[in-house]
């Protein structure tokens, strides 16, 4: 099976290695390494490159405000259509967003259209404070990639139940394939020596975030419970490790509370020395807000592989997988008190840290590495054009 795989990330400043965006990169690895044929294309901008040994095509874009978006959509349909035309896809891949010139290439090319829903792109940008306008835009967008795909590939169950209930699309079209992790690029490592190599005390106690800085992230949250908890803990120290759009306002938030010479922001950080900074963590938190959406808790998967213990808010999909795996622990979002004092029982028991941490890594090894995902999104594509050919 010929598959393309579209990146069109465009954002200033974001990175190839960024969340969501490496996902494409590994799960066109995942699929060369069972024989299918696969090219990714991204774009010609700073900070992306091929991250992954399999064939790939960068098209041009204009790094300048305003025309970024519309050339990387544009570039990216130019250049996905002059190659397609001399190796034909069979399928088109692509995550759902504001472009819907995926749909547009897969139907001239005669592929089928694969649309990948990772979050509620309304509840995003309502979480996010956007205009009423680029909520309706987006909501339409949604819709019509939903409806126009030959087929959805929904990270949770609840995407599923969104994109039933809100655009009517039938319960057979989507299928529900979780997102993933490198386990062994997220792998178990020594705290102490992890703190060493980023030059923080291997005495203290560290509690901290990865993750891109959008409000929805929760990060505030983990700044007051920081607060709350550093008259009782005064080895704590606190790491806040990304970049983006809130980090201003938050390290504003770290100088009104009292914590910011505890609290190191260390900016966006290569991916190659993620798993350095999860390792020198006691306590991984993901402090999502109450109105943040359905999503794929991405970067909890991440500091699970790391054997990590996770203190997360409890959302319909964090829920399911702490659920599932029995290594995450759940407290209400928005609430600093109760942040403060899971984190506190947890920091005084380490036993049942590294309990939970083991439980989250051997839930991760067998269920969500990419080879994994790999699989199970290989029988869904071989299945769905096994479909076309028969028509």
């Amino acid at each position: 099976m010929r598959i393309f795989f579209l990146s069109y990330a465009h954002e200033a400043g974001l990175v190839a290695d960024a969340g969501g965006f490496r996902k494409l990169w590994e799960l066109a690895r995942a699929l060369a390494e069972r024989d299918h044929e696969v090219t990714v294309l991204y774009p010609r901008l700073p900070g992306h490159r091929p991250l992954r040994q399999v064939p790939s095509r960068s098209y041009p874009v204009l790094d300048l405000p305003y025309l970024r978006p519309l050339t990387a959509y544009l570039g990216m349909f130019v250049q996905a259509w002059v190659l397609g035309r001399g190796w034909r896809p069979d399928v088109v891949y692509f995550r759902s967003g504001t472009n819907v010139l995926p749909l547009a290439l897969a139907r001239l090319l005669g592929a089928a259209a694969v649309v990948e829903v990772n979050a509620d792109t309304v509840g995003f940008h309502r979480a996010e404070g956007a205009p009423g306008l680029r909520i309706r835009v987006g909501r339409a967008l949604e819709s019509l990639n939903a409806r126009r795909s030959d087929a959805i590939v929904a990270l949770t169950p609840g995407l599923k139940r969104m994109l039933t209930t809100r655009y009517g699309i039938p319960p057979a079209k989507v299928r529900v394939i979780p997102s993933g992790t490198d386990v062994l690029h997220f792998a178990p490592a020594d705290p102490a020596a992890a703190r060493r190599r980023l030059g923080l005390d291997v005495a203290c106690v560290v509690v901290g975030f990865v993750g891109l800085f959008y409000r929805h992230q929760g990060v505030p949250t983990l700044l007051e419970a920081i607060a709350r908890l550093r008259p009782t803990t005064p080895s704590l120290a606190g790491l806040v490790v990304g970049d983006g759009v809130m980090r201003e306002e938050w390290q504003g938030s770290a100088h009104r509370l009292g914590v910011a010479d505890i609290v190191r922001f260390t900016g966006q950080v290569p991916y190659s020395e993620a798993p350095a900074y999860l390792s020198a963590m006691d306590v991984v938190v993901a402090p999502f807000t109450a109105d943040r959406g359905e999503t794929s808790p991405f970067k909890v998967l991440d500091a699970m592989a790391c054997e990590r213990a996770v203190v997360a808010s409890d959302l319909p999909s964090v829920r399911e997988l702490a659920r599932d795996s029995g290594a995450i622990t759940l407290v209400p979002p928005d609430d600093p008190d109760a942040l403060a004092a899971a984190l506190e029982t947890l920091l005084a028991d380490p036993d049942r840290r590294r309990a939970l941490a083991r439980r989250g890594r051997a839930f991760v090894m067998a269920r969500h590495g990419w080879d994994k995902i790999g699989t199970v999104l290989a029988a869904t594509l071989a299945e769905l054009a096994g479909r076309r050919d028969t028509r």
